[in-house]
């Protein structure tokens, strides 16, 4: 029998995950496939890769000097899938672009999309909604040819470049009976008494970082209740009275029953910014990113 690629993922799974329960997991199968395609192996190389003790699994000696080469062949083979759907997306003209939760809501978003959708109709966009640490990694690895997140950036490659499309103020979403209307711009350590609902921490950037440094401006830490990933359920449990949020500004239009937004005194800015490889010359990704800078909102980066 010859050992095949869908043999070596289930290797290197398995050895990564110690237990044949969790691989098949990771993998997408059931652990009696998972544990066929490991006897498989283990059958054609004449080897045990694997010391059985209860539900987990240990690599034996063979394994550990088989696995260097293994985790090489899948890491190269993920390598090539990528770069073949890279050049696909090339010749289909097409785009594969990631965005932050709170972008979609940004007037900019819909403008960019509807500007590719009617002036340059030739272009297949797709969207998905990932975090921005998750976007860089994409991009970096060309799963992605275009992100477009929310500053502070988390760390980028060096490869990547970035376009800021807008600037926009932070406010704060709280219940409605918690303040008065008319109350005019608050400042921030108004509301150190009070629970936080948070974004997802991510290892470098992101409002949740703007936020604790805001607030560590004003002389307090947060003190979070809950954290979400989706900012619009974040609005939500604002509107049931259990905590306050620091959102940017363009969410006012995101009508929650219960829900008032209110400004700051302090100045607490987020851009939005597009990412994309330097090296990218794909004519699908250069045309958008032409239309991106006619759309630039030069007026609101002198917030």
């Amino acid at each position: 029998m010859q050992v095949e690629l869908r043999h070596w993922r289930a290797f290197v799974a398995a050895a990564d995950a110690g237990h044949f329960g969790h691989a098949a997991e990771r993998l997408g199968i059931s652990q009696p496939a998972l544990s066929q395609l490991i006897r498989a192996i283990e059958t054609a190389l004449g080897l045990s890769l694997f010391d059985r003790a209860g539900r987990n699994i240990r690599p034996s000696a063979a394994a550990l000097g088989l696995l260097p080469e293994a985790r090489a062949i899948v890491t190269q083979a993920d390598r090539a899938e990528r770069a073949g759907a890279a050049i696909a997306r090339r010749q289909r003209r097409a785009i594969a672009a990631g965005y932050v939760g709170s972008a979609a809501f940004h007037p900019l978003f819909a403008a960019l999309i509807r500007a590719i959708d009617t002036t340059r109709p030739e272009i297949a966009l797709r969207i998905d909604q990932v975090s921005g640490t998750i976007q860089v990694q994409h991009l970096a690895a060309t799963r992605l040819d275009l992100g477009i997140v929310r500053s502070p950036l988390p760390t980028l490659d060096p490869a990547l470049a970035t376009l800021t499309l807008a600037r926009e103020r932070m406010m704060i979403a709280v219940a409605e009976t918690s303040t008065r209307r008319d109350a005019g711009p608050l400042p921030l350590a108004a509301f150190a008494e009070h629970p936080f609902i948070q974004y997802i921490e991510q290892p470098s950037g992101g409002l949740r970082r703007l936020t604790a440094e805001a607030c560590a401006a004003a002389g307090f830490a947060p003190r979070t209740v809950q954290t979400v990933p989706q900012i619009a359920t974040m609005l939500c449990l604002v509107g049931t009275g259990i905590g306050v949020a620091m959102v940017p500004e363009t969410m006012a239009r995101f009508v929650v029953p219960g829900v008032a937004y209110r400004p700051l005194r302090e100045r607490v800015v987020t851009d939005l910014i597009l990412i994309y490889r330097r090296s990218d010359t794909a004519p699908a990704l250069r045309a958008t990113l032409r239309l991106a800078r006619r759309l630039v909102d030069k007026s609101s980066l002198s917030i």
